[in-house]
C-alpha cells in the first residue's frame, strides 16, 4: 500500500507544536537542507495559507534524485531526519547531535546529548509495524532498542511515525514533566493494520515515552486539537460514511475502544 495519502496542512518550524502538516515552506526547507533560493529553483512551490510551500514528498523525491544543488548527501538519511534535526537544535540550545552512530551491526539515526544526558533516537516508519511491499516486519519493534541499550547503557527512544514532529516531543525526552503529542493526518497505514498481536501494548509503550497520552489517542486524528492546526485525517469521514470499518484504527490487543477513537467515532460499531 502507499504509505502517505494526499498532503494536508502546513508544517512551520517556528511553531512546530501547533503546525501539523505535509507542506513545507521554502524558508524551512532552506534551513533543513542548508541550501539557498537558487538551489530550490527545481521545485514548484504553491501558496498554502499564504505561505510559499510544497508537498514534502516532492522535496524528498527531488533530493533523492540529486536535483537539489548543494543539499547534503542522501546516504541513508531521510527528510524527516533533517527536519527533526532542526527541531532538536531549536528545542535544546547547546545540545550535541551525532548522526548515523554505529553500534555493533546497527546504525542509530541520532544521538543527542543535552545537559549531561545522552540518548539515541531511532525513527520507525510504518514498515516497522505493518505489512509492507517487503512483507511483514522482520522483528518486533523493540529488538534493536534492547540490543543497543544493553551494549551501550544509553537509552534508545523509538520515534514512531505517529509521534508529532515538534519541540514538545523533543523536550519530553529529556524532561518527563513535559507532555508531548501524537498525530495522524495523512498516513494510509493505521493502527488496525499493525501486524503484531500486542500492537496496542507497543503503541502505548511508545506514546508513554513522549507523555503523549491525553486521556486517550483519539485526538491524533484532529481536527484542531489542543490548539494545534492539525487537519482531520480523511479516514474519519470514511468511517462515518461506512466506506471504511472502524477496525482500521483499532489495534490488535486493545481493551478500551473509547481510548483509541476520535469523539465522532465513539458510537460507531
Amino acid at each position: 500500500m502507499a504509505i502517505l495519502g494526499k498532503a494536508q496542512g502546513i508544517f512551520r518550524l517556528a511553531d512546530s507544536d501547533k503546525s501539523v502538516g505535509s507542506f513545507l515552506s521554502k524558508e524551512d526547507i532552506k534551513q533543513f537542507l542548508g541550501v539557498n533560493d537558487t538551489d530550490l529553483d527545481i521545485l514548484k512551490f504553491t501558496d498554502v495559507d499564504g505561505i510559499e510551500a510544497i508537498d514534502e514528498r516532492k522535496v524528498q523525491k527531488a533530493w533523492y534524485g540529486g536535483q537539489i544543488k548543494n543539499a547534503p548527501p542522501v546516504e541513508s538519511s531521510s527528510l524527516d531526519e533533517f527536519l527533526l534535526l532542526s527541531i532538536v537544535r531549536k528545542a535544546l540550545p547547546g545540545c550535541a547531535i551525532e548522526r548515523q552512530i554505529k553500534v555493533k551491526r546497527f546504525k542509530m539515526d541520532l544521538k543527542i546529548t543535552f545537559e549531561g544526558k545522552s540518548l539515541f533516537i531511532e525513527f520507525d516508519g510504518p514498515s516497522h509495524f505493518a505489512i509492507s511491499r517487503y512483507g511483514p516486519p522482520k522483528h518486533e519493534p523493540f529488538r534493536k532498542k534492547k540490543i543497543v541499550e544493553e551494549e551501550t547503557g544509553i537509552e534508545v527512544a523509538n520515534w514512531a511515525y505517529w509521534i508529532q514532529r515538534c519541540e514538545s516531543n523533543v523536550k519530553a525526552l529529556f524532561d518527563k514533566s513535559i507532555k508531548g503529542y501524537g498525530v495522524l493526518w495523512s498516513t494510509n497505514v493505521h493502527f488496525g493494520d499493525f501486524y503484531f498481536d500486542n500492537s496496542a501494548e507497543i503503541i502505548e509503550t511508545i506514546n508513554s515515552r513522549f507523555n503523549a497520552d491525553r486521556n486517550g489517542f483519539g485526538y491524533f486524528y484532529g481536527p484542531s486539537t489542543f490548539g494545534r492546526n492539525n487537519p482531520e485525517h480523511p479516514i474519519v469521514e470514511k468511517i462515518v460514511s461506512g466506506s471504511e470499518p472502524v477496525a482500521r484504527i483499532l489495534p490488535k490487543g486493545f481493551e478500551e475502544k473509547e481510548r483509541w477513537l476520535p469523539e465522532k467515532l465513539i458510537n460507531i460499531t
